[in-house]
């Protein structure tokens, strides 16, 4: 849990030590919103690309690699990613429970299901050459394999095999956001179906999560054309209103979960100086193989500061004091790793 410890030498007639905390989101925005899509689809390369292009945006694509449109055009998924989108697990085979997809989960055995998740994602590190870690999204939501009496039991089965190869799992056709201060990092909900709505439709979606501040993830299939679509109206729709909307953290799926669990395990020490000013000492629990982003800190300082200076580690780094009423809020995007944020003052 993100805490802040204060200390102030007895005897000296300093200020009150200054709030500090991570923003829950990076630039303290408003919210969160992923665009992901399901299946490894054509119309992901040939319309979806294009329009999250158009927009200065980024999504994450759950990709089934035993479909033909991922191997026959591997080095267009590879630009893809090259480009900041996310490419993701979604099993080989894109096994569920629904009778009209093939093939069945209910045929699979425990090391059947483990290797449709292991060899995709062996699959996708090697296409991406990335080593940041992988994200997973359940086929068709299921989150159990096997004939009906042994689904309740295989469904820890299938939670410990999705943990293995990734470290975090969405789920589909949940209907809400999710709250960063209280997830289930392999069950995050996503906002609900989005097939044959047009961009109105899918603006409100968004701004259920916006107006809570809360993490809003949608799930696309076909953009355009092939199944379960949206037009492409609809899509450039969407992602133009959050292009217009910078308040609005628009991020892959995986980049928001490792913004969130790192700002719930950093540590914060936040010491007030005989000089006046501050530092703030950072602890950061979490790999750093995976959980690589900037977090942004939030200090609520004394009304006698209207200019700041942040030196990290010795170095200096930009620092903005965004408001003053009724005090000033300084916003600091602090490195992945850092140790010690030192804060000083010019006085009114």
């Amino acid at each position: 849990m993100l805490f802040a410890l204060a200390t102030v030498s007895v005897g000296l007639a300093q200020e009150a030590v200054p709030k500090v905390s991570v923003a829950r989101w990076p630039g303290d925005r408003k919210a969160a919103i992923s665009l992901t899509f399901d299946d490894a689809m054509n119309t992901h390369l040939d319309q979806a690309r294009s329009i999250l292009k158009k927009h200065q945006l980024v999504g994450t694509f759950f990709v089934s690699t035993g479909r033909r449109e991922w191997k026959d055009r591997k080095p267009e998924w590879q630009a893809l990613a090259a480009e900041g989108n996310e490419l993701a697990n979604h099993t080989v085979n894109h096994p569920c429970l629904l009778e009209i997809i093939q093939p069945h989960s209910q045929d699979y055995t425990p090391e059947m299901m483990e290797a449709e998740i292991r060899d995709a994602a062996a699959d996708i590190a090697a296409t991406t050459n990335s080593h940041r870690g992988l994200t997973f999204a359940y086929p068709c939501g299921d989150m159990s394999f096997g004939k009906p009496a042994e689904q309740a039991k295989n469904e820890a089965l299938y939670l410990t095999y999705v943990s293995r190869y990734a470290f975090g799992g969405r789920g589909y056709k949940s209907g809400e956001p999710q709250d960063p201060d209280d997830m289930d990092v392999l069950t995050i909900p996503d906002l609900g179906v989005t097939e044959a709505k047009d961009s109105a439709a899918l603006i409100a979606m968004a701004q259920t999560a916006v107006d809570a501040g809360n993490w809003g993830v949608f799930c696309f299939h076909g953009v355009g054309g092939e199944w379960l679509s949206v037009t492409t109206d609809a899509m450039d729709g969407l992602a133009g209103h959050l292009q217009r909307h910078p308040e609005i953290w628009t991020a892959s799926f995986g980049d928001v979960l490792r913004y969130s669990l790192e700002r719930k395990a950093a540590a914060l020490d936040v010491r007030s100086n005989a000089d006046g000013s501050v530092d703030i000492r950072l602890s950061w629990p979490m790999p750093q193989t995976t959980y690589d982003l900037p977090l942004t800190l939030r200090v609520e300082l004394a009304s006698t500061w209207h200019s700041a200076t942040a030196i990290v580690d010795g170095k200096p780094i930009h620092a903005q004091i965004v408001s003053g009423k009724p005090e000033p809020l300084l916003l600091i995007d602090v490195p992945v790793g850092s140790g010690v944020v030192h804060l000083a003052r010019e006085s009114r």
